[in-house]
């Protein structure tokens, strides 16, 4: 596999989604291109072996699938699952506020960001806005590219404490400005109005995110490395879909692209929800299956859970533990934690050591300093939830949870070949008792 050409893919990937309702958009564009059938929930669905599909749930979770040729009873379902929203800020319903001379938009923190990296960047603004049309409701998808907003910091001469005590408040000091007003009224709203080519009355509601207008780009002297937004957890959401289109062979696979790990998973879109278990249901009854091969089809399945892995910082090495370090452009990362904040047990490791030997993978081990604990992922949910084999990966990198982040260029294409492989090997057969 061409690594640069993982990479060029992976940053025009993360070019096109800076909110999980464009990777949406983003990965249906990659499925129909590669000739996938779009599902409806709520619809009856007809499947036949060799089809590849997919479906969308309340516009940011996305799961597809390829109906295998093998007997689903003995081989089990082959999946990768990821996570696409990541730490940022989000619009309040109400929108804006008036302080001084400046219309200022309100803002809520979601998940865990490092708020400092935020301040001083030009912003755009994308998001969905929910409108009325008619008698019922229509979704527009919305993107602002342009450098919209900032987020100014008070001066050192103001806050001569400011490199010492980088404590802000996200009520008063990230409020990133949206444009002057001197007396007039707030133009929020009807500014979404104008944009989005529909009346301000009409719009019922919106999900809107400040992003970083400046694109993801290659660093580094050889260009070895890759600066981004979003690259926890966008770029193994674009991995586990690149390889479900390219794996080839018998048996059934399934790619999903979850919303809302960043705050725990708890929603319709999240890990948490049964949108993965009601698939495997129904596939198993479309191909025949009694409620005895469903079951025995379960225990023979696995779950790649795919997060991004904490690199070892080269300022910060102590934080580390100094038998598992991580470096950039070194392989995916196999994830280990004995209070089961990842998924992975011995049975996984093995499966996943041996896929990558089989396929002449490099790969790293990763466990937390044992004197802290490290952050969950889907895996452990999804494992809990359902019973299934479920293993945690993920690339290394940098900056987690930055306004940027950084990872290296060459781990792409061994993500993707890993995922391939669990698409394509007979995993079953793999699993040690």
């Amino acid at each position: 596999m061409d690594k640069r050409r993982s990479a060029d893919a992976l940053i025009q990937f993360l070019n096109s989604a800076p909110t999980p309702f464009h990777s949406v958009a983003a990965l249906a564009r990659m499925l129909e291109d590669a000739g996938a059938r779009r599902l409806e929930e709520r619809d009856p669905w007809q499947l036949e072996r060799g089809g590849l599909y997919y479906f969308i749930k309340d516009a940011t979770m996305l799961c597809a699938f390829y109906v295998g040729t093998a007997d689903l009873a003995k081989t089990g379902f082959h999946m990768a699952g990821a996570h696409h929203d990541s730490p940022g800020l989000r619009i309040k319903p109400n929108g804006s506020r008036l302080d001084l001379t400046f219309e200022r938009l309100i803002v809520e923190p979601y998940g865990g960001l490092i708020a400092r990296g935020w301040f001083d960047r030009p912003l755009g603004l994308a998001g969905r806005l929910c409108v009325r049309d008619g008698q019922s409701v229509r979704p527009v998808l919305f993107r602002i590219d342009r450098p919209l907003l900032v987020i100014p910091s008070p001066a050192i001469h103001i806050q001569r404490d400011i490199n010492e005590n980088a404590k802000v408040s996200y009520a008063t000091d990230m409020l990133p400005v949206f444009g002057e007003s001197f007396g007039t009224p707030k133009q929020f709203h009807a500014f979404l109005a104008r944009e989005a080519g529909v009346a301000q009355q009409d719009i019922l509601s919106y999900e809107l995110s400040p992003f970083d207008v400046q694109g993801a780009c290659y660093v580094g002297v050889n260009r070895e490395f890759i600066s981004a937004p979003r690259i926890d957890d966008a770029a193994m959401v674009h991995a586990a879909f690149d390889a479900l289109i390219r794996a080839q062979g018998p048996y059934t696979r399934l790619a999903v692209a979850y919303d809302h790990e960043e705050v725990g998973s708890g929603s319709t879109r999240g890990a948490r929800a049964n949108a993965v278990w009601m698939t495997m249901e129904r596939i198993c009854a479309k191909l025949g299956l009694d409620s005895e091969d469903t079951w025995r089809a379960m225990a023979s399945s696995v779950m790649f859970s795919a997060d991004m892995a904490h690199a070892t910082h080269p300022a910060h090495v102590g934080k580390a533990d100094a038998d598992h370090r991580l470096a950039l452009n070194r392989g995916p990362v196999l994830k280990s934690a004995q209070y089961q904040s990842y998924a992975t047990s011995s049975r996984g490791s093995a499966l996943f050591c041996l896929l990558c030997q089989k396929r002449g993978i490099p790969y790293q081990i990763f466990t937390n300093h044992s004197d802290a604990r490290g952050g969950g992922t889907i895996g452990a949910m999804f494992a809990s939830a359902h019973g299934i084999t479920t293993v945690d990966v993920g690339n290394p990198m940098l900056s987690m949870h930055a306004v940027r982040e950084l990872c290296g260029a060459y781990d792409q294409a061994d993500m993707i070949a890993l995922f391939q492989a669990v698409f394509e090997e007979d995993t079953a057969s793999m699993l040690c008792p």
